[in-house]
């Protein structure tokens, strides 16, 4: 098949979960014989563009300024390259693209479109913007030949508006490839010398009660915090701020560097306020590492057991179950162990690119071995 993939920043992947997906999603199906094209604003490379990546051919679309006219014309544009295409499938990724999936049928492509969690929940968006994706919310079971929702909750949602089950797929994970000592060293780190955060620095992914938390935990270990937000905007400011000796952060970082600096964390704590299936968190579980997360209901969805969950935003509550949890080495490893099995088990990409080449199948209208709990 030939099949196009639309919605997302592009490919290598950063921290993105739809981006993540398009990645691993096409670089497999491109070796089962498929030939896959990502449409993007950029290559993924901070300096220089690609025409392809790992086999999958890249097309990066023209830009306008302004984050509102780009999306639209980004949007659009990409739909009517990737609908006047050779392609037989348009996947989507995220509830903005409802409208364009639409175009897409109308130009007899089979569409399939994955949501990703009830976006138009999330704090950092304008209001405009969370109006504008409830509105199209229930259409997103409508327009597409098939709908994909990356979550449990999402999936209940869904059936309950509109009593149409979307298909249940997550995002996956790999398992951790080790730890380079070099490579913390470099960051000032040691191997299970520290408890780890990581994402952006806006207000819905918790940082705030982690550093809140962190301040009052009696542990020779330091806080990493990875990421950071492209805005100047004051809330990361003021986190830097109320930062005290133990804190490091380390800003953007990826590729290798990034896995070593995962897989040597003692501790994984993801706070979110909001989440659908999270990446970051996925990537903890994979690199076998004790996790600590807010008890959102997606988060339970994909940590299961192999997580200890705090109160959502109650940073007391963190501060407790973390220091339990460091007093209790012999939990941080049970811990770990069952955060690899439940990877292993739950969200193997190849299982999950299994799933997704069904779909593309014109006879694919569900996938009844949809991965699930």
């Amino acid at each position: 098949m030939k099949i196009a993939i639309l919605g997302t920043h592009g490919i290598p992947a950063k921290y993105g979960g739809f981006e993540t997906c398009a990645e691993e999603l096409g670089i497999r199906l491109v070796e089962r014989g498929h030939s896959v094209t990502v449409y993007s604003e950029t290559s993924g490379l901070e300096n220089g563009k690609l025409s392809s990546y790992n086999g999958v051919q890249l097309v990066q679309v023209p830009k306008l300024r302004g984050k509102a006219p780009n999306y639209v014309f980004h949007s659009f544009i990409s739909t009517m390259m990737a609908s006047f295409s050779d392609a037989d499938v348009l996947l989507f990724f995220g509830c903005d693209q409802v409208p364009f999936t639409l175009l897409g049928r109308l130009a007899r492509k089979r569409v399939v479109l994955t949501v990703d969690g009830l976006e138009w929940q999330r704090l950092g968006y304008p209001i405009f913007f969370r109006k504008y994706l409830r509105s199209f919310a229930e259409l997103a079971m409508v327009f597409p030949n098939v709908t994909v929702a990356d979550s449990k909750t999402s999936q209940e949602w869904y059936l309950e508006r509109t009593k149409i089950p979307p298909n249940y797929i997550p995002y996956g994970t790999k398992l951790a490839s080790g730890i380079d000592p070099i490579v913390l060293n470099k960051y000032g780190l040691e191997p299970n010398g520290y408890v780890l955060f990581v994402g952006r620095l806006v207000y819905e992914k918790g940082a705030h009660t982690v550093i809140e938390a962190f301040k009052s935990v009696r542990t020779d270990l330091k806080l990493v915090i990875v990421g950071d937000t492209l805005d100047a905007d004051d809330y990361a400011k003021r986190l830097k701020e109320k930062a005290d000796e133990r804190i490091l952060f380390l800003g953007f970082v990826h590729g290798k560097d990034f896995e070593t600096i995962r897989n040597g964390a003692r501790i994984y704590i993801h706070p979110s306020l909001f989440d659908g299936t999270s990446i970051s968190l996925l990537g903890a579980l994979g690199a076998g590492r004790a996790v600590v997360s807010s008890d959102l209901k997606e988060n339970k969805d994909v940590g299961g057991d192999a997580a200890i969950y705090f109160e959502k935003e109650n940073s007391n509550d963190l501060r407790e179950k973390l220091q339990q949890l460091l007093d209790a080495p012999d939990r941080i490893s049970e811990l770990g162990r069952k955060s690899t099995q439940r990877a292993t088990e739950l969200y193997d990409w190849d299982k999950i690119t299994d799933s997704y080449e069904r779909l593309f199948s014109p006879s694919g209208t569900r996938d009844d071995n949809s991965l699930g709990h």
